[in-house]
């Protein structure tokens, strides 16, 4: 009986003991368990937490100010517009406040350059464009403390969105635009050393003080390209602006290039088909510093031909065709077509500008800006900076190095072709000038008439001053140099030679 009881004791110690191993094993489960759940859902709060502060330091912005978001628009019917200011204070947009007590409507837009900074500035009915779509956001927006916004609340006080202060120039805006009246074009201006946009001109243009009255004319006429800004959107043929970049793959590919010699007869002969040049002119013994200087179209196409296609995309990729520009506002990419499948007709088309390369005026100012400033391109701004309705500074633009388009050697030597170009040159209506002028002209054939679209691309400096630019006119008489002259009256407008 004593040795049944022992031995029933013992049996329950080894069950208690297995009750509490296998108790110990489920917790150990359970605790493991736990471990993963507490993990996966820190996880997901660090990561919402993240997500959080990424939106509110980053991509707020971005967001509230998207077209398509609307719901920063609900505010225009509570908060008067903030105004647009010139490079020099100048009122370039801003809001009618007699009527804002009762009327915060978008009537009360006021314009008083007109058709002058339409594509600058843009519109705020009908969709928006320009500055007004760009920086719609801050226009809106008060950037006043919760509590002036509550008594603004109670007080049925009319907040006042910030103001927006850019970096552009009334006097050249308006020499542009005069310079380009009448024609269909565009002109893009900006400071090489700076960054800084001083006009962008697209014609033809129209008032926005009187979109309203206009719009049903121009949504119902599809050939009505008014709204479309040809200095950042143009889709241009760029015609021999484009041998600078000719010319500068061929120096990366010769490093002998200096010794370049050509005898033009007046056009080269190629397999079945033949280059011309203007009005088939010989222009005879040439260095590379002529060829570029009189635009020598059997030179530039000789020269394509001994280019290697895959360094020389690779070149004009380094030049941000087939790439993003540094824009905020809207603009359509650059093309160059080249590829490994291209005929040797697609090859001498594309070394004189001609064939399926297209550029924008924006695009080619600033490849000028890059070689004025030594083969660096500062990044273009439009914005100087943001001030709220009390007079403090919001943000600033910083001005900052976007990207080394080219070696400082090659600049140099691009800078010494471009101002043999306006010295004796097809640029030669620049020498003389009390500013050194620098550039490329060209002249795109766009269809089968004798018309063509008339460039400039280039810059001009005085002491420490410089400016960039790309003009562009379009269906001009074969051999205008209508660009040329538009070019150099803004030059000497910003120079002061008027």
């Amino acid at each position: 009986m004593l040795q049944q009881e022992t031995r029933q004791k013992s049996g329950n110690r080894r069950t208690t003991r297995r009750k509490s191993e296998s108790t110990g094993i489920e917790r150990k489960k359970m605790n493991k368990q736990a471990k993963i759940t507490t993990f996966v859902i820190s996880f997901i709060f660090l990561f919402m937490i993240g997500y959080y502060l990424y939106f509110v330091v980053v991509d707020s912005h971005d967001i509230l100010n998207n077209p398509y978001n609307h719901r920063i628009d609900s505010q225009s019917s509570t908060v008067i517009r903030g105004t647009i200011y010139s490079k020099n204070g100048k009122k370039l947009a801003y809001t009618d406040t007699k009527n804002t007590e009762s009327d915060l409507t978008d009537d009360t837009r006021e314009y008083p350059y007109g058709n002058v900074f339409s594509h600058a500035i843009g519109i705020t009915t009908h969709g928006k464009y320009g500055l007004e779509k760009m920086c719609n956001y801050d226009l809106l927006s008060s950037q006043t403390n919760v509590i002036s916004k509550i008594v603004d609340d109670f007080t049925d006080n009319t907040e006042k969105g910030c103001d927006v202060h850019t970096t552009l120039s009334v006097n050249i805006q308006k020499t542009a635009y005069n310079s380009l009246k009448g024609y269909k074009g565009a002109a893009f201006v900006m400071n090489p050393t700076t960054g800084e946009i001083y006009s962008m001109v697209s014609l033809p243009s129209y008032d926005p003080s009187t979109i309203n009255d206009i719009w049903d004319q121009i949504a119902n006429d599809p050939n009505d390209s008014r709204l479309v800004n040809r200095a950042t959107q143009g889709k241009y043929i760029p015609g021999s602006i484009f041998k600078i970049l000719t010319t500068l793959e061929y120096m990366r590919e010769n490093k002998n290039y200096n010794d370049f010699s050509y005898n033009c007869n007046g056009q080269a002969n190629f397999g079945g088909f033949s280059i011309k040049c203007f009005n088939g002119n010989s222009h005879g013994s040439e260095t590379l510093k002529d060829a570029f200087a009189y635009s020598c179209n059997s030179a530039f196409s000789t020269i394509g031909n001994s280019l290697k296609v895959s360094k020389f995309k690779k070149t004009a990729e380094d030049l941000m065709f087939n790439q993003k520009l540094p824009l905020d506002m809207d603009y359509n990419k650059s093309v160059f077509p080249l590829d490994k499948d291209s005929t040797e007709f697609d090859i001498t088309q594309t070394s004189i500008g001609q064939g399926k390369t297209t550029v924008s005026p924006a695009h080619m100012a600033m490849i000028a800006s890059a070689i004025a400033n030594d083969g660096v391109l500062m990044k273009p701004y439009i914005v100087d900076h943001i001030e709220s309705s009390s007079g403090n500074v919001v943000s600033y633009t910083k001005q900052e190095k976007y990207k080394t388009l080219m070696t400082k050697a090659e600049a140099k030597q691009l800078q010494e072709y471009m101002a043999a170009v306006c010295e004796y040159g097809t640029g030669r209506i620049m020498a003389n000038s009390d500013y050194s002028a620098y550039g490329k002209t060209g002249t795109a054939e766009v269809d089968k008439k004798d018309n063509v679209n008339s460039w400039f691309v280039g810059y001009a400096k005085k002491g420490k001053r410089k400016i960039a630019i790309a003009v562009v006119i379009e269906n001009m008489p074969e051999g205008s140099n209508s660009a040329v002259n538009c070019a150099k009256e803004i030059f000497d407008s910003y120079f002061d030679k008027k």
